[in-house]
């Protein structure tokens, strides 16, 4: 049955790049909203550029990582430092009803698409940024990778083990994902503001601060304790056990987390109540953290006997909390929640062929998303030129062969 989706009729012009800009329009689009995500062959998405790349062959549409973050939009070339290219951009922005950008600070603004004239070219426009420092401040010409986004919000201080230096979380960068979500929000609620006010506003997103509000608790115990919180490895003091444990096979681990008392008879029981369990030195959490060292080595020596899965339905089963410690192969084609809710979906790629696309971590049940692969470079440049800006044939041919839309 043909249906309304959630965001059809908002306009929005993209000019994101890496993972969080590009991850926050992705939702949009892929609920309705018509994207048009702005490259240029000289300038395109850092994504474009970064492998994986399918069947290892370097091509801008051939990144595995492009189409995880760009789903939905039409793709659009243009050079923003070509006179006609501005008038083009400024163009799409009288079409628009929202702008979002993640650049540096004031990179837009330099171009001349900073906020005063896109208000200029459209009273109500919206526009988003999501910097990393925000868009004022003493830090605010700062410019990096979500990395270092981490280390600035304090989240590499508390990575990795108490008797080591802090580590990044390897490729994972946590403030791109929620960041984009956040950003999603703060642009619904301006477009539904501007619905009952007929005003558009400037939504500037810091990064950075976005990431301390995942830290609030390290945060509160030190302003009411004054307590400095450090790094744990993979324990809990509210918590033990609390980590990942060997399993039958190679690098196979599950996670188990003990916090309550119930918790920790239930566990005994499924180990078969062992001797060591009955003493003083497990009796209570305080006692267990003493200890942990050892009871993470006796725990360990009943997971290795089973594989992860049995472990883990062994555990849920009797109401403790654990997890196989899922690698990406695992995720796609073992487990069979993410199967059953279809999160990968396959869809054609005009260059990659098949692909695996994530759909949105949300669903709506009454608009629910409709997901469409990620566009070539400048793949839509006619249609965008042609049907959303009215232009000629001619005009488009002009742009195209002087080089300003390609």
């Amino acid at each position: 049955m043909d249906h309304r989706q959630a965001l059809s009729g908002v306009k929005v012009l993209d000019f994101t790049w890496a993972g969080a800009g590009p991850r926050a329009t992705k939702y949009l689009a892929d609920h309705g909203a018509e994207v048009v995500k702005v490259e240029s062959a000289r300038h395109p998405d850092v994504v474009r550029v970064s492998a994986p790349y399918k069947a290892g062959i370097v091509d801008p549409n051939a990144s595995g990582m492009f189409p995880h973050f760009n789903t939905s939009k039409k793709g659009m070339a243009l050079d923003l430092r070509h006179p006609r290219g501005m008038e083009v951009a400024e163009r799409l922005v009288q079409w628009s009803d929202l702008v979002v950008e993640n650049f540096a600070p004031g990179v837009l603004r330099r171009l001349g698409l900073g906020y005063d004239r896109l208000v200029e070219l459209k009273p109500e426009i919206i526009m988003l940024s999501m910097s990393i420092p925000g868009q004022t401040g003493p830090s605010a010409g700062m410019s990096g990778w979500g990395h270092m986004a981490s280390a600035v919000a304090g989240h590499t201080y508390m990575s990795g083990w108490p008797d080591r230096g802090p580590v990044t979380p390897g490729s994972v960068v946590y403030g791109d994902v929620i960041v984009a979500l956040v950003a999603v929000f703060a642009a619904i609620a301006a477009l539904d503001g501007r619905l009952r006010t007929g005003r558009g506003q400037y939504i500037d997103i810091a990064q950075l601060e976005v990431m301390v509000h995942l830290i609030a608790p390290a945060i509160l115990d030190h302003l009411a304790n004054g307590r400095q919180r450090t790094r744990e490895g993979n324990r809990c003091e509210h918590a033990a056990p609390h980590g990942v444990f060997r399993c039958k096979g190679e690098e196979r681990w599950c996670a188990v987390a003990v916090s309550r008392d119930e918790e920790w008879k239930s566990l005994c029981g499924v180990l078969g109540n062992p001797e060591w369990s009955k003493g003083a030195r497990f009796a209570s959490l305080s006692s267990r953290k003493e200890n942990e060292d050892e009871l993470e080595r006796l725990v360990e020596e009943w997971t290795v006997n089973y594989s992860a899965p049995e472990v883990m339905a062994m555990l849920q089963a009797a109401g403790v909390p654990a997890g196989v410690v899922q690698d990406a192969e695992d995720l796609i084609d073992r487990c069979p929640q993410l199967k059953d809710r279809g999160l990968f979906l396959q869809l054609e790629h005009p260059v990659m062929g098949v692909c695996n696309h994530p759909r949105e971590p949300f669903i709506l049940s009454e608009t629910p998303g409709e997901i469409r692969t990620s566009p070539c470079l400048g793949e839509h440049n006619e249609e965008v030129l042609c049907r959303i800006l009215g232009m000629s044939d001619r005009e488009f041919v002009e742009l195209q062969t002087e080089g300003i839309c390609e």
